[in-house]
């Protein structure tokens, strides 16, 4: 694993704890308010080094950790876009 996954994996893991993930969503700009739904911690993509701006209008940019209807979920509130930045592998390290 690289420095800069593991560095993400750290942050993440010190806010929204380090029990298994059940299920991982990305949502579209039509089921962004889902992630509102989700018991838990939410942040910004800005705050995790090295993720990939989500710039389409109507994307809620965050990752949210908790739970969602009894399961342990991580919500993308968006995604980059191989048109925005020419990068196929953009949400590989996200990922």
């Amino acid at each position: 694993m690289s420095k800069s996954v593991e560095a993400l994996r750290d942050h993440i893991r010190a806010e929204a704890g380090d029990a298994p993930v059940q299920l991982g969503l990305i949502l579209g700009s039509g089921l962004k308010d889902l992630a509102d739904r989700v018991d838990g911690v939410s942040i910004p993509y800005d705050d995790l080094p090295g993720f990939p701006h989500a710039g389409v209008s109507g994307q809620a940019p965050k990752l949210v950790v908790g739970t969602l209807e009894g399961v342990r979920v991580a919500v993308f509130g968006g995604r980059a876009h191989y048109y925005e930045r020419g990068e196929a592998d953009a949400m590989r390290r996200p990922l």
